[in-house]
């Protein structure tokens, strides 16, 4: 079952797995992304470290990774079913593990945008339009 606002969560946060440094367009972009997608921001957290994280971290391992984007046919697939295990002990045991290692690599650049996505979303509740 397709859910857009998941799928472009999942888009935006993969990008934090790109190898390049992510730039500051970068970060807006994928805070504003977050910020819109009405889900929480432990859930947004939780996206990430269960659904993300796993997909995606061989390409910091890797000598030459990917750059330019994943594709997105191939990330909803394995997001989807890394959706699905997420009750499950020993896959939430395996995702706390990587973000302990390889995941702590980007822990720094997800504070920064959950940050932000805290920054827009006070601002949209503060504008009286």
């Amino acid at each position: 079952m397709n859910d857009p606002a998941r799928e472009s969560v999942w888009l935006a946060l993969s990008e934090l797995w790109l190898d390049v440094e992510p730039t500051e367009a970068d970060l807006a972009y994928i805070a504003r992304t977050l910020a819109v997608s009405g889900f929480s921001l432990d859930e947004l957290d939780a996206i990430y470290r269960l659904e993300v994280v796993p997909v995606v971290y061989p390409n910091a391992l890797a000598t030459a990774g990917e750059w330019t984007g994943f594709d997105a046919d191939w990330l909803f697939e394995k997001c989807r079913r890394n959706q699905q295990r997420r009750t499950y002990f020993l896959y939430r045991w395996r995702c706390w593990f990587l973000g302990r290692t390889v995941g702590a690599l980007m822990n720094a650049h997800l504070r920064q945008v959950l940050a932000r996505v805290v920054e827009l979303r006070e601002r949209t509740d503060d504008d009286p339009s």
